[in-house]
């Protein structure tokens, strides 16, 4: 199954896809950590097209976009939530959209790893991973091992495959 990418307008193999998960883009852009020069090399694979033409296309869907927004909110840092989702939206990723199927989607994950370590808003992504068969997702949150049908790579070991 073929299926439209929202920002490039083309169409892409979905087995060629990586989710890029909110983790990766905070990592990269936030303070010391064991994730962030790995994160940010990711991202800038994607900004330089080579992320692409050597793994696959990279997509993140609106919820990521919302998650940011809320984390800098939150500590009243809009400035920086703002400039952060405008740096995203310029390096190529391939945004995916949260509709009525993605819903449904997110309330059959929900009842079947409701107290189960998954958090509420990966469950957003993991459901429009599944609705459009993108299978792997790059993130150090752990949690995404539990949820069947998504393979987790873990940032650390992606940035070893350069």
């Amino acid at each position: 199954m073929n299926w439209s990418a929202s920002r490039s307008g083309g169409t892409w193999h979905e087995e060629r896809s990586f989710f890029i998960d909110t983790c990766v883009i905070m990592y990269a852009r936030g303070h010391k950590h064991r994730y962030k020069l790995a994160c940010a090399r990711i991202l800038l694979k994607v900004a330089d097209g080579s992320f692409e033409r050597d793994f696959g296309v990279p997509v993140v869907d609106t919820e990521v976009f919302q998650e940011i927004l809320y984390r800098y909110g939150m500590e009243n840092r809009w400035e920086t939530g703002i400039a952060v989702c405008r740096d995203l939206s310029g390096i190529g990723l391939n945004v995916l959209p949260v509709g009525w199927e993605e819903v449904q989607e997110m309330l059959r994950l929900a009842e079947k790893y409701a107290g189960k370590g998954v958090r509420p808003r990966d469950l957003v992504h993991a459901a429009v991973m599944l609705s459009k068969d993108v299978s792997k997702i790059i993130t150090a949150d752990t949690h995404f091992d539990l949820i069947e049908g998504v393979e987790r790579v873990d940032p650390l070991s992606f940035s070893l495959e350069e």
